[in-house]
Order: C-alpha cells, then structure tokens, then sequence
C-alpha cells in the first residue's frame, strides 16, 4: 500500500488513464478540433468527470460502468 492510502494496482491505472486522456488531447489539438489550448482542457476536464461518474473498477479490476 503506498503512502496515500491507494494501492499500487490503483495508482497504475489511474496513470494509464490519465496517459490515455493527454493522449487522446493532443490528438485532438493536432486536428483542430478546438479552438484553443483552453476550451480543449475544459472539454477534456469535463470527459474525465464523466468517466468518473459512470465508471469504476470492478473486482477483478476491470473498468466498466456503474451499476444505475
């Protein structure tokens, strides 16, 4: 368990995520999808508030959706 209380395995897929998120940003920046640097981090803010409050982790790991 590391310091903050979050175990390895959490902290790995929270690093995952976020890699996934600047990727998927920059890709979105590169096309022009947005106007600016600034309304392409609120929307991507905004998608990751979405995941976070359709998904988790299961118990096997596996991220799917919140059960309604």
């Amino acid at each position: 368990m590391s310091p903050s209380g979050f175990s390895a395995r959490a902290i790995k897929g929270l690093l995952i995520y976020t890699e996934a998120c600047y990727e998927e940003l920059e890709q979105e920046m590169l096309s022009g999808k947005h106007a600016d640097y600034k309304a392409a981090i609120r929307h991507e803010r905004c998608q990751i508030q979405k995941a976070l409050d359709e998904l988790h982790i299961n118990e096997e790991g596996k991220l799917v959706k919140r059960p309604k």
